[in-house]
């Protein structure tokens, strides 16, 4: 993945913190790591730990009456307990003296930012915030001493740590004994303010039946029962199966509502949920889903496939509009966690959407019972009154007898045990001291140190950046990349590092960084079409960059296309091209402009088309020779000596030797090393070449690793193996 002109690639950037700060990265780590293991085993306490485990029973488990009114969210609901800020409370409250001082005492949650803003306020000499024993030991109940594992099968596992044995059980005990007493009441006061809703609404509809049949005898007594015809009397009938309907809708609306009003802590029920701009588009398309029910149950009966495909779409509505409520459901006070939030959410959420859907439902029956009534105007107003009558005393006995059976359920749940948890294994004394700690503790040590080896050795990376690639060059320095050359091996039978390698003219004619030299010389003579370059400075920003080795192999490629080509090596401080062509260092370009004169020996002949100027005796003044009249005046003897002269000079950033010289050449090339060049010594380069007035045409990348050469000459290998199995 290659970075772009303006970002960095962090891949290369991890991968060069791993290869070249490995140091630094260790001495981090040990410096925190070893400390902080040395600390936890010689200071840790010994904690225990216990735990105990409860089952909370399936959804089908309990009695009919809280499928139906307790909602399908029990679970979350016990979850929710568990979490809480007030049963945690009625926990501390009800441990024994012993696990309550141990709480107090012992603390292993540290609220380090308290402190911290503790200290702040002492310097500014304000009142510090304080907790009382009780909020303290519910923070540490909290925080340090207490988990709990959720399994998705209804496994509860309530967890307790603390400093003695006998502490750690009381503390997994007491919890679950908080939890069923709390669970059961709360079970017990949903089904009871379920109940009274019910015995209101059985009342309400006595009261109705009872009037109903009061005014139906009265017209009974003074007329006598209407005849209705025939025609009308399936309407009649379709009717009152709709008002039947509609009071039951009502009922059910009524007691979601009561539920919601509980859940959210709000007694004044029957209040209709606030309009949601953002989830109106799934509310009219819920009211649109239950207006098309409504129409198709006017033509088939419910059990019609098109009716059932419709019900089964407003449902999946309903499911969409339940998850999008859930985001804009407020969380009340005491739920301390998001999962807490997400879960009463979710419950809060289900009747809202219920609720919504029982309304639009109750809209469609009433507009329904108005179309049954229009279509029944043929009647006479005599007989509609008594039809009218007979119609709503049926309505009130089918939802009274409706109601009666509820609320029979309801009273059996109210006064039955609660079922929906059970205790699998309470807590018992633990036998021997946790682990876990110390081991949290030392893995803690160990991130820590890692992370902060790391965090140092990148930015030391990051500070440095190194060039890898050549968008990397161009985007530091501006110029054309002519080209990268792969890392040559070094010969077998000897030589050194400091020895320029040769690649060109060898044996292997076609070996990857010949061919990579190659093409560099015929990109500088594209370059020189226009501006014919006779002389070229080779230098480098800092030494060891290899730059004495691609001008040795450019030499060579330029010699095998025919070209005359001269070598200058420049570089007097430390000379080294006379070693890897194996010629005498004597009487070369430093003795030359020490004696002001040029001799015709000095040219070393290297092979046809190739000669070398090598550096000569060490001088003493080497920049001062170099920026003498007599080094511009040996220049133009070399241009009549040779096509192209390539000049080797000291590296740009370590001396000011080639500066004068690379104001003499026609143009410079910069040489940068794979993985070792830093982009900011590149860029001052450059720099320092600008102010000279100096021509750089380009720069080439030298010692490409072999991962960079797989990926940038993978064709190139391809073509050269098929080329010598071929051959």
């Amino acid at each position: 993945m290659e970075s772009s002109s303006a970002g960095i690639d962090y891949v290369r950037l991890l991968r060069r913190v791993v290869a070249h700060r490995w140091r630094i990265i260790l001495a981090a780590f040990v410096l925190v790591a070893v400390p902080t293991i040395v600390w936890t085993f010689a200071t840790a306490k010994n904690t225990y730990e216990s735990s105990a485990t409860l089952f909370l029973l399936p959804e089908g488990s309990e009695a009919p009456f809280i499928r139906d009114f307790l909602r399908s969210d029990a679970h979350a609901l016990y979850y929710v307990m568990l979490r809480s800020r007030s049963l945690t409370q009625a926990v501390v409250e009800a441990l024994p003296k012993e696990s309550r001082d141990e709480l107090s005492r012992q603390m292993g949650f540290r609220d380090y930012v308290l402190l911290a803003m503790n200290q702040i306020r002492r310097w500014r000499n304000e009142e510090v915030v304080v907790y009382s024993p009780t909020e303290s030991a519910v923070r540490e109940l909290q925080e340090a001493r207490t988990s709990f594992g959720i399994g998705r099968d209804g496994t509860v596992t309530i967890t307790a740590i603390a400093f003695s044995p006998r502490v750690a059980v009381d503390l997994a005990n007491t919890y679950v004994e908080v939890l069923l007493s709390r669970s059961s009441a709360f079970s017990r006061q949903q089904a009871r303010g379920t109940r009274e809703l019910l015995e209101v609404f059985l009342s309400q509809a006595r009261t109705g039946q009872g009037e109903a049949e009061d005014a139906l005898r009265k017209a009974q007594a003074q007329g006598g029962a209407r005849q209705v015809p025939d025609e009308a009397r399936v309407e009649l009938q379709r009717l009152t199966q709709l008002e039947s309907a509609l009071a039951e809708v009502q009922v059910s609306r009524e007691i979601a509502q009561a539920q919601l009003a509980y859940l959210k802590s709000d007694r004044k029920s029957g209040r209709t949920p606030a309009i949601d701009l953002a989830t109106q588009p799934l509310r009219e398309k819920l009211a649109q889903l239950e207006a098309k029910v409504g129409a198709l149950s006017d033509k088939y009966t419910e059990k019609h496939p098109l009716v059932l495909a419709a019900r089964a779409e407003a449902q999946d509505v309903q499911e969409k509009l339940k998850t999008a409520l859930q985001s804009g459901v407020p969380s009340p006070a005491g739920l301390p966690k998001p999962t807490d939030n997400a879960q009463f959410a979710k419950h809060a959420a289900g009747l809202e959407a219920e609720i919504f859907s029982l309304q639009a439902r109750e809209d469609i029956l009433q507009q329904r019972i108005g179309r049954v009534k229009k279509s029944m105007m043929a009647l006479g107003p005599r007989e509609w009154e008594y039809a009218g009558l007979v119609r709503s005393v049926e309505t009130q006995m089918r939802l009274a007898s409706i109601l009666a059976e509820k609320l029979t359920t309801a009273r059996m749940s109210e006064q039955a045990q609660i079922r929906g948890i059970q205790v699998i294994d309470l807590a018992a004394l633990p036998r021997q001291p946790s682990a876990k700690q110390p081991l949290k503790m030392v893995l803690v040590g160990l991130l820590a140190g890692l992370g902060l080896g790391l965090g140092l050795a990148t930015l030391r990376e990051y500070a440095s950046h190194v060039i890898e690639t050549e968008p990397e060059m161009a985007a530091a320095t501006g110029l054309a990349v002519l080209g990268s050359i792969p890392m040559a091996p070094r010969p077998s039978d000897g030589g050194d590092e400091v020895t320029p390698a040769v690649f060109v003219a060898t044996q292997e004619a076609h070996s990857l960084p010949a061919d990579a030299c190659r093409a560099i010389r015929t990109a500088i003579a594209c370059h020189s079409l226009d501006h014919p370059l006779r002389t070229l400075l080779v230098t480098s920003a800092a030494a060891h960059e290899g730059k004495t080795t691609v001008l040795l192999n450019l030499a060579l490629a330029f010699a095998e296309a025919g070209r005359r080509v001269l070598i200058i090596d420049a570089d007097l401080r430390r000379p080294s091209l006379h070693r890897a062509l194996a010629i005498p260092n004597e009487g070369g370009l430093a003795d030359m402009l020490e004696k002001g004169h040029t001799w015709p020996e000095g040219f070393r002949r290297v092979t046809s088309g190739l000669e070398c100027l090598p550096a000569g005796i060490r001088a003493a003044n080497p920049g001062s020779l170099l920026s003498s009249h007599h080094m511009a005046a040996l220049l133009e003897q070399a241009c009549e000596r040779a096509d192209i002269v390539l000049i080797d000079s000291p590296p740009l950033l370590a001396v000011a030797d080639a500066l004068p010289l690379a104001a003499q050449v026609d143009g410079v090339l910069l040489v940068a090393r794979f993985g070792v060049t830093q982009r900011r010594s590149l860029v001052r380069a450059k720099m320092l070449l600008e102010k000279v007035g100096a021509h750089p045409i380009g720069v080439i990348l030298n010692g490409l690793s072999a991962r960079e050469t797989r990926r940038h000459y993978a064709e190139y290998n391809r073509y050269v193996t098929d080329y010598k199995t071929s051959a």
